[in-house]
């Protein structure tokens, strides 16, 4: 290569170095050099520094090998930014780059640390299949979507990410974990993603200090990733699907306020559930805002989510939410037994079907008496009319002397709370059933109650 006809240096852009080039151009109303393009693709350069400039149209830097420091400091670019194929040998610093077309680093190599703050672009910033050796520092970066697809991360990353739409993150490494803070409400997943440190992925302080909950990031799918790591700290959880993830149980939720509720209802309970119960119902009650389009989960898997889920909650002494999550894993129990009785009826398979009735229709009593041990005024309300209904049914059949209705209450109240001890009133042989049955089913209703109540004593 040529010297620069001005100095020593190798000539870059025509017979000129960088610096001299730039020098060169004319300037704008504030003293900044004004290029019309600048175009560095495929070359080899010992050291790089652009401050405070404007390049009217594109910076590209394709292919090129950096052996020496990049610096670029309040740049302003009016198309497209590309380091696609770049080599990265020594520190790389971007502070304040702004282009008005996408800015591309895809399948680049970066062997120092990367420093990357304030960079806004138009459409697409990508670093897709990138390999960054260093540690990685991104702050405050801007552009309607990111893409890090099979990028690795070979040191442990500080990722804070202003006005970004969504990020994709499909087969990204972090080898040594990742800390995420999201300024606003951005969609990602984390679908096969390696995380292979302790990982933070967390709204931004501010978003929490104002309480902006609409500005949470939104975590869309967890499949195939490992979550042992993995804490989320005032994420989005109402969309997301759990199906597929590894060690569920191990995952740290720190934020109450992120899941879905149930839909309101008289017969639905109000309670934290997942969005892949909305999809495996069906209903239009439970439907999810947004397009449809989702594959939806088997009902084992959603009922191991919810399992998973309570465990990691009873683990932390969270006994309010690992309450709701076990009254989803019933719910999933109880919703894949009556489909298994309807598919055994419809295929004629009456044994099999037969079979699983039994189950089911168990179930069925203990979410209608008490909720799955949960809810206290489902039993006691049940042992109300248990006992109104027996006082009826004594004082129209149950004495063999006629008695009036308040005397057959006392009567049913006394037996309900006696399981053993006989009756010292004459009986009809109806009324010795109806006390029998009394004796039974009061203690095991006040029971449930007790259990319940227990368990909301616990919360």
């Amino acid at each position: 290569m040529a010297n620069c006809a001005q100095c020593s240096n190798e000539a870059v852009v025509g017979e000129r170095c960088l610096p001299h080039h730039i020098e060169g151009c004319p300037t704008d109303d504030v003293g900044r050099p004004v290029l019309a393009e600048l175009d560095l693709s495929g070359r080899r350069l010992d050291d790089v520094q652009l401050d405070n400039l404007v390049i009217t149209g594109d910076l590209n830097c394709a292919g090129t090998t950096f052996r020496g420091p990049l610096r670029v400091r309040d740049v302003d670019v009016g198309g497209f930014v590309d380091f696609n194929h770049t080599q990265m040998q020594a520190y790389v610093s971007i502070q304040g780059l702004t282009a008005g077309g996408p800015f591309r680093m895809r399948d680049a190599v970066l062997e120092r640390d990367v420093y990357l703050s304030r960079v806004a672009c138009t459409g697409v910033a990508t670093l897709a299949r990138t390999t960054l050796a260093g540690s990685v520092e991104i702050d405050g970066w801007r552009a309607h979507s990111l893409d890090l697809r099979r990028t690795t991360f070979q040191h442990r990353a500080l990722l804070q990410l202003g006005d970004v739409t969504r990020v994709y993150l499909l087969r990204a490494g972090f080898q040594r974990g990742v800390r995420l803070t999201f300024a606003g409400p951005t969609r990602f997943d984390l679908q096969e993603v390696d995380l292979g440190g302790p990982s933070a992925i967390t709204a931004a302080t501010s978003t929490v200090e104002a309480w902006r909950m609409q500005d949470r990031p939104i975590l869309g799918r967890t499949l195939g990733t490992d979550l042992s790591q993995v804490r989320l700290s005032y994420v989005d959880l109402s969309e997301c699907s759990f199906a597929g993830a590894h060690h569920l149980d191990k995952l740290t939720v720190e934020d109450w306020h992120g899941w879905r509720t149930s839909p309101r209802g008289l017969w639905v309970t109000h309670r934290v559930t997942l969005a892949d119960e909305h999809r495996v119902r069906g209903h239009a009650r439970w439907a999810l805002p947004g397009p449809a389009g989702r594959e939806v989960p088997s009902l084992d898997s959603v009922q191991a989510d919810y399992h998973a889920l309570r465990s990691m909650m009873q683990d932390r002494k969270d006994q309010r939410a690992a309450s709701d999550f076990y009254y989803g894993e019933m719910e999933m129990r109880r919703i894949g037994l009556r489909r298994s009785v309807r598919t055994g009826l419809r295929a004629r398979n009456w044994r099999a079907a037969f079979a699983t009735m039994g189950e089911w229709l168990l179930l069925c009593l203990y979410w209608l008496l008490s909720g799955y041990g949960q809810r206290a005024w489902r039993a006691f309300t049940t042992l109300a009319v248990v006992v109104a209904v027996a006082a009826g049914a004594l004082d129209r059949w149950g004495f063999q002397t006629p008695t009036a209705y308040d005397d057959a209450l006392r009567y049913a109240l006394r037996a309900a709370s006696t399981l053993l001890r006989g009756s010292d009133v004459a009986l009809t042989p109806t009324g010795d059933w109806i006390e029998l049955v009394l004796r039974l089913v009061a203690p095991l209703l006040l029971a449930l109650g007790l259990l319940a109540i227990r368990e909301r004593v616990r919360r």
